[in-house]
């Protein structure tokens, strides 16, 4: 089974600023740990972080009671006139 430099090093606890060299294969192979780069381009943009927010539950301010009572009678259905009965 092959494995990736990405996940060999995804296991080694990696320190930035420093630097490894190791011989594999008789090739001396050299990796240099560098600092997380950090994109500021948001803050100029002035967007949010993170736009999810829970909200708390609004609190009822006022209550209001239904009464039953009679409905108006529908409106009667459009029939067009070019309509034929079977």
């Amino acid at each position: 089974m092959s494995v990736s430099l990405a996940e060999a090093l995804g296991q080694v606890d990696l320190e930035a600023g420093q630097v490894y060299r190791c011989q594999v294969n008789g090739h001396l192979v050299e990796l240099r740990v560098l600092e997380p780069v950090r994109d500021d381009s948001w803050e100029e943009m002035g967007a949010m972080l993170d736009p999810w927010v829970e909200l708390p539950q609004p609190t009822p301010k006022f209550y209001v009671r239904g009464q039953f009572g009679s409905l108006p009678p529908p409106d009667p259905p459009v029939i067009p006139e070019d309509w034929e009965e079977l």
